[in-house]
Parts: C-alpha cells; structure tokens; sequence
C-alpha cells in the first residue's frame, strides 16, 4: 500500500532540496576535488622516455669533460665546460632562443640519415678566434656577423668538438661526423621541420674571464631510431660481473707489477732541523728499535712487520695486517 505524504512532509522535502540537504543533515559536507589542468600542446609532446634523456645527460657530460681538456690544448688556457640544462623543445623554439648574429653548424652523421645542430654564441667565438691568432682572448664590444676568415678560423674549434662528440657517442654507436656547412645565420639551416620535437642540449664554457653558451641540436626521431642501442647500454651498465669475468680480469692483473716501501711514520722532525741535517749526522726517532714498520704498496700501508736479513739480502719480516 503506498504511503500518502501530508502537506507538512511534502513542505519539508522540498525544502530540504532548495538547502541541499535532502536528509543528509549532521553529516559533514564533501569539499569537491580540484584538478590541476594543464595545457597539452601536440606539436611539443615530449617523445623521448625519461630513461633515454637520463642516458643522453651522462653521454653530453662526458663529453664536456672531454671537450674541456682538447679546448684548453687548443686554446692554451684553462677551459671549463658544464651541462647547464637539457629538454625537449621543438626545433623552431630551439632557433628562437639563439642570439642574431652567431656561429651555426651543421653536422651530419654517417651512417644515419640525420644532422645535429651545434651552435656557439658569438661572446665566446670571438675571444676564440683571437687566442687561436695569439691574443689574449679579447671579446668584441658589439655583436657582429663573423667574416669568411673567421668562419674558417674557428672551424677548427668545430671539428674538436666533432671529435669529442664522436667519443662521447662510440658507446652507443660509431658516428663518422662531418662539417656539412657553417654559416651566422640559425634561420638558414632546416635541419628538421620546425614543429618537430629536438633535444637542446645547453652548454656552458668558461674561457679565462669570458662565459658563454654552446648549444647542441639532437632531433627526436634520430634518437627513436636509436632507441634500442640505448636500452642495450643501460642493459650492459646494469649487468654484474659474472664469476668467470671476475677471474679473466684477475688473471690479468696478476703479472702487474707494485712497488713496496717500509716506512716509519710518526716521527717528526721541524722545517729548521731539517735544514740542518748533513751528512754523518744522526736523526734520533720517537720509535724504540723493536718497533714494527710500515709495509706499504703503492704507498699505502697494508701490513705491521721488521726489516729483517735473509740470506744476504735484506728482508721484510711480516708480523701482522694493518688495520687504519
């Protein structure tokens, strides 16, 4: 039998439909959950796992530590290098955020069909240039577009840098890098479509008193193409020496020869004494005579023992192992 509702009850039900309240009273109110929303822009999306780009920043470390040292014998002078920052951008962002004049590369890499882009700012192309002419490495007081000539100059600077880059690459696959052309102009060189995905790999080099940008250009689908490389070396990196490796390595290892040296450690003797000492004096230790010595290899104190004689040659007489 259906229940018939009074006015009374009708009045309080639809008034607890305009408070939101339909009989729920006593019972705390549920906050609503605010989403963050971010803009997803297709033409930007990142493509590269963070796995590989993990991989691609210890692959351009390495060669900034190697391109440090070839630059600073190039150059004679001290030069730092340090990976400032790396992320995916698209190629027309990439040539956007370069100054205007300055010195583009573009190098291509055989056996693949692809190119990267290196770029040097003209703050430290310019210095550059005089160091490899004899100067002191004197920066111009305006930007300016480089002449043939210098092109030609700091070409070399360029192959370095493909040189390292082709060392720092051999782990993952042998690269022959080549000059595919130079020029101070970003806009004229299309190495890929504009809207495709690339690696900006940022680089900053410090010459003496002069601090600069070099950036590198690697596109998207040169890296997808390599994907399975990189897996194969993080796979290597991760895999432990097995036992028969553990005992080739031993086996080669052995016949390497170690120097060994006895030393007295703890006694002291002043700057102004020493510069006494001549010959038929007598330098009295802190150590009495049955002291044990130092036995060292590689100048590393490794075994307690005496200076002992055994037939005819001197001898060490091992007493116990050296705990530090």
């Amino acid at each position: 039998m259906e229940k018939v509702l009074s006015q009374e009850e009708i009045n309080a039900l639809f008034s607890a439909m305009s408070s939101e309240d339909l009989g729920l009273a006593g019972q705390p109110e549920k906050t609503a959950v605010t989403r963050k929303i971010a803009n997803y822009d297709f033409h930007r999306a990142d493509r590269i796992s963070q796995d590989q780009m993990r991989s691609i920043h210890l692959l351009h470390e390495h060669f900034g530590r190697n391109f440090a040292s070839s630059l600073s014998a190039y150059l004679r002078s001290f030069v730092d290098v340090n990976l400032a920052s790396l992320e995916q951008i698209s190629y027309s962002s990439f040539i956007k955020s370069l100054p205007d004049p300055t010195l583009f590369a573009s190098i291509g890499m055989r056996p693949m069909d692809s190119n990267i882009a290196l770029e040097l700012n003209p703050t430290l192309a310019f210095p550059m240039i005089d160091m490899i002419l004899g100067g002191p490495g004197r920066a111009l007081p305006e930007n300016r577009n480089l002449t043939e000539i210098e092109l030609n100059i700091i070409e070399g600077v360029i192959k370095l840098a493909m040189r390292d880059l082709c060392g720092a690459w051999h782990p993952i696959m042998d690269f022959e890098f080549y000059l595919e052309g130079k020029g101070t102009k970003a806009q004229m060189f299309q190495i890929v479509s504009p809207a495709e995905t690339v690696i900006a790999v940022q680089m900053e080099l410090r010459i003496a008193e002069t601090t600069g940008m070099m950036n590198l250009c690697i596109p998207s689908r040169l890296l997808k193409l390599l994907r399975n490389k990189f897996d194969q070396q993080w796979n290597s990196r991760r895999q432990k020496t097995t036992g028969g490796e553990a005992e080739r390595i031993f086996e080669l290892i052995k016949p390497a020869p170690v120097s060994l040296s006895c030393e007295i450690r703890h006694s002291r003797l002043t700057v102004d004494d020493l510069l006494k000492v001549s010959d038929g004096d007598v330098v009295e230790l802190s150590e009495r005579i049955n002291d044990p010595v130092y036995l060292c290899v590689g100048g590393i104190a490794k075994f307690l023992g005496r200076i002992v004689q055994r037939r005819g040659k001197r001898a060490f007489e091992i007493i116990d192992r050296y705990v530090g």
